[in-house]
């Protein structure tokens, strides 16, 4: 179950199973004749235009970040189903090449999935595809004294009660949209070992965490690994971790997703930046020292989201990660389509808000952040650079960090795995 998905010998065999499927098949086909086989071969390289076509150019269903070589691997695999059609349809076939026909088109599919799986790394483990992490839906913990006038725990403050648990927790709940008037799917919350001792460690910070699009909160839990990830930050630290709220940036799956900005769609910033952070102290007694107690991180669109906030609610957010986020929000149908369906048309509208156009206005010296790329994302990388620069030029104490990968989980979960020290100091978890 531990095996990984993603590097090691499981994704070579299946790799490997993959090309002997694809030379069966031509092998055995050769008494297609090479005439039948040219047309299959011109087929499916036909396909996969099609679908580059359909996917980047008409409907942009990847923002035209999908590898490349992912169109050569599924023209491949059109080729090998093509061809086992073909073995398997004609009157007279054995029953054995039939099987063998239709096992190779399945070992095809395979290896097809691993492609992609390792482009993306979306199901690092075994265990992430067959068994993958869940939240509780029980109620949440609130320790008894969170409301008390204690200072926030910290490594060098707390110390453990010798039954603390081993691990934290990831909890469903409601986030209520009580001034926004959002519409928001469920959350998740993580609390960290210490959160759940007895008696609990007292105002730990908040990370808040942003996903893609498209995605929901669970793909931090499954692809993200937030819960082993915080679990073993804890583990080095005495139980400490931030309390995590993952909630949905979907706008209860809007078809015109909130930009994480306030606009005629939906104030999703007032519910990110208000809503939420009132929930969260009021509840689970987190983050209730003061700003520096909370930051805003995410990936993709997440990541877009955490430099919005930041720049438009520095007194909320006054750190933020942005894992290969954009340079500004986008609409699939281009810039004048996203001012007319979030701003009314109004130009000046969209600059009000947008964090490049605000840095490029304003001063932040409160604010610190991190701007993490893939070195191979060719898309996001240097939008990426663009928003590092602008915020630097706004006084920003920003760092820029480029890690091996694309535009992936092996770039977007090591983006926040790499900076959990950074981000615990500038919470006050870690001593400067």
């Amino acid at each position: 179950m531990s095996l990984s998905l993603v590097d090691g010998i499981l994704p070579a065999l299946v790799l490997a199973l993959g090309v002997a499927a694809l030379l069966w098949l031509l092998i055995a086909g050769r008494k297609l004749g090479l005439r039948r086989i040219l047309v299959c071969t011109l087929a499916a390289a036909g396909s996969s235009a099609l679908l580059y076509v359909v996917a980047e150019v008409i409907f942009h269903w990847w923002n035209a970040s999908l590898p490349r070589m992912l169109y050569a691997y599924s023209a491949l695999a059109v080729l090998g189903f093509q061809l086992a059609v073909q073995l398997v349809i004609p009157p007279g076939t054995t029953v054995f090449r039939r099987v063998a026909a239709v096992l190779a088109a399945l070992t095809l599919l395979g290896a097809l999935a691993c492609t992609v799986n390792l482009a993306y790394a979306q199901y690092p483990t075994v265990r992430s595809l067959v068994d993958p992490p869940s939240a509780t839906d029980d109620p949440l913990p609130r320790p008894a004294d969170a409301g008390a006038d204690r200072p926030a725990a910290s490594e060098s403050s707390w110390s453990p009660p010798s039954d603390m648990p081993e691990e934290g927790t990831v909890y469903r709940d409601e986030i209520p949209a009580t001034a926004s008037g959002y519409a928001s799917s469920t959350a998740l919350i993580y609390l960290p070992p210490a959160y759940l001792a007895d008696p609990g460690a007292v105002s730990l910070p908040v990370l808040v965490l942003i996903h893609g699009q498209p995605g929901s909160p669970n793909d931090w839990l499954v692809s993200g690994r937030i819960a082993e990830m915080m679990d073993g930050f804890a583990a080095g630290h005495a139980g400490l971790a931030p309390v995590v709220v993952m909630p949905d940036a979907s706008n209860a799956s809007n078809p015109n997703w909130p930009l994480c900005l306030d606009t005629s769609v939906s104030d999703s910033a007032t519910y990110l930046a208000r809503d939420l952070p009132a929930w969260v102290r009021q509840q689970l007694g987190a983050g209730t020292s003061g700003a520096h107690q909370w930051a805003i991180a995410g990936y993709s669109f997440g990541g877009t989201c955490a430099v919005q906030l930041a720049a438009n609610h520095p007194d909320v957010y006054p750190t933020f990660l942005d894992i290969a986020g954009e340079n500004e929000p986008t609409d699939v149908d281009g810039h004048q389509a996203l001012l007319d369906t979030y701003f009314g048309g109004d130009e000046q509208a969209f600059a009000e808000q947008n964090a490049v156009d605000r840095f490029g206005r304003m001063s932040f010296p409160e604010l610190a952040g991190i701007v993490v790329v893939g070195r191979e994302d060719k898309v996001y990388a240097p939008e990426g650079r663009q928003v590092y620069e602008a915020a630097r030029a706004a006084g920003v104490d920003v760092q820029f960090q480029e890690l091996p990968g694309g535009h992936s989980w092996q770039v977007w979960r090591a983006g926040l795995e790499n900076n959990l020290d950074w981000l615990s100091t500038r919470l006050g978890i870690l001593d400067p």
